[in-house]
């Protein structure tokens, strides 16, 4: 008899202490965020520049021209979609400016701002355009580069899962700063 007491008591008990909980908010996984260091990327390509160590280049498997590459930031499961394109005249190089206009703006419906930034480097003759997609979009960065002259290299970036702006936003300003060293690092070879 002495047991069926202090199993009603327990149970009791147990039954009182559930009517004060509170759930715990919901809470993101700590992230560990590699060390930033970088490498010099020599592809057979007419371009080279550096990547974190902690990415993998890798060739895009579908590519429909030599060049294109997918940049892994492995740890995120992340990509950077890079393609490369030669041209010959000015009328080409503004069809790819466009081009890759079109396919920035065309996130316009989700994006709250699309932000533009001229790239110009006279030094190593090389001028572009970053795109920064604020808001709900499925690629928050794209950028085009080009010489003006023969060269045209194109990037969007992408999370490889869907994501929330808000949980996933600190990863996003990291992976950030190292695509801008890769532009910043970049040069068409002559």
């Amino acid at each position: 008899m002495n047991k069926t007491w202090i199993f009603l008591f327990a149970l009791l008990f147990s039954l009182v202490a559930c009517n004060n909980y509170v759930p715990k908010p919901s809470a993101y996984p700590r992230v560990e965020y590699p060390i930033k260091t970088y490498e010099q990327i020599d592809a057979d390509c007419p371009f080279s520049f550096e990547i974190p160590k902690y990415s993998e280049l890798q060739p895009y498997t579908y590519a429909v021209k030599p060049c294109w590459y997918n940049l892994n930031y492995t740890p995120f499961n992340a990509t950077l979609h890079t393609s490369y394109v030669s041209f010959n005249n000015l009328n080409e190089l503004d069809s790819l400016a466009e081009d890759s206009y079109k396919l920035a703006f065309k996130h316009i419906s989700k994006a709250d701002e699309i932000i533009e930034r001229e790239i110009s480097d006279s030094t190593k003759g090389l001028y572009g355009m970053i795109y920064d997609l604020q808001g709900k979009t499925a690629t928050p960065f794209n950028f085009y580069l080009t010489d003006g002259k023969n060269h045209f290299f194109r990037g969007s970036f992408y999370f490889n899962e869907k994501t929330k702006l808000d949980s996933i936003q600190p990863i996003y300003e990291f992976i950030n700063a190292d695509m801008m060293h890769t532009i910043e690092t970049f040069e068409f070879k002559q």
